[in-house]
């Protein structure tokens, strides 16, 4: 009897073929269901199809692109387009460091800084040079920095650089002070933001002519703490060495724009982890506001060459030197 009974509880034990493949399924199931809601993402918001009528969208994807036309939660008309490949290593925002090296355009815009200054400073010569855009808000920048209070001490050194200029400041360097100083306050040639004409080194000229580093403190701390407001951001700062591949240089100005630097300044972050932070904001899901002096903005990130852009709001289209482009629109 004890074997049977063992016998008859082993039997009811067993699963048939046609349960255990049906146990099987389910599995199966529960196991692609829990993954794709652990992996999947939050919807993007609404987008209007040009015609005004909402729809719930969907992840885009390469068999479903979304439509040539739409218009974005805030109202924004817009138009997908398809953009050169020298959009991506073009605008305010591009990354140059000496991992991610600046790709040189055939033709540079560029301003004397002798020629376009205003009376609130000094320029070490006639043969230093700037973006026209980052040439204005110098001069804006630093003519309130005197109208605060200032003294007109400051002496710009340093604008845009070819990469020749830079390869001679190298080797300059690594020859009086040794490869390891060289590679921790020069940047390789093709890696140096000055290449960009969005960048100045200022210098401090006293009364009797003699020259002395700028630090940022005392006085001209006004203009590390504002410069934000002018579209200039302290790009070298203590505690990103890591991330920019220089050390600490207060004296180094990086033109982005009004609207970046405001941003970049209230997250404390430097260009590095801001072009990553803005990969956050694709133009199809969530969109990035920044208010500031200037107003307030939109800013969506779009990878590659295609990208939508406002049909008539006034707006900012920069590349970032590595995979897109940023777009900046004005709203208010």
């Amino acid at each position: 009897m004890r074997r049977n009974t063992r016998y008859r509880r082993r039997r009811r034990a067993r699963l048939r073929p046609a349960h255990m493949m049906l146990l099987l399924a389910a599995v199966i199931v529960c196991v692609f269901g829990f993954r794709r809601l652990a992996g999947g993402r939050e919807p993007p918001p609404a987008v209007k199809v040009d015609g005004g009528q909402s729809v719930e969208p969907e992840a885009p994807s390469s068999q479903e692109p979304l439509p040539a036309n739409v218009v974005t939660a805030s109202g924004i008309a817009c138009t997908r387009r398809n953009m050169e490949d020298d959009a991506l290593y073009t605008g305010e925002l591009i990354l140059v460091n000496n991992k991610i090296f600046y790709h040189f355009p055939e033709d540079q815009e560029l301003d004397c800084i002798y020629d376009k200054k205003s009376g609130s400073y000094y320029v070490r010569d006639r043969e230093v040079f700037l973006a026209p855009v980052a040439m204005d808000a110098l001069n804006r920048m630093l003519d309130a920095f005197m109208d605060q209070g200032g003294s007109k001490s400051i002496n710009v050194v340093a604008g845009y650089r070819t990469e020749e200029f830079q390869q001679h400041l190298f080797d300059q360097s690594a020859e009086r002070n040794g490869l390891s100083h060289a590679e921790k306050y020069v940047a390789k040639p093709g890696g140096s933001e000055h290449h960009t004409g969005l960048v100045v080194d200022l210098s401090v000229l006293r009364g009797d002519g003699s020259s002395a580093d700028y630090d940022g403190t005392g006085e001209y701390a006004w203009i590390n703490g504002n410069c934000h407001e002018y579209g200039y951001i302290v790009r070298y700062e203590t505690g990103k060495e890591d991330l920019t591949g220089i050390w600490d240089e207060p004296w180094h100005f990086r033109y982005v724009g009004i609207p970046h630097a405001t941003e970049i300044n209230r997250l404390g972050m430097c260009l590095e982890e801001y072009i990553d932070y803005l990969r956050q904001f694709p133009f199809e899901g969530e969109h990035l506001t920044i208010e500031c002096v200037s107003g307030t903005y939109e800013v969506w990130y779009s990878s590659g060459t295609e990208v939508y852009l406002p049909d008539s709001a006034e707006y900012e289209l920069s590349g970032n030197n590595v995979d897109g482009m940023i777009v900046t629109c004005k709203i208010k």
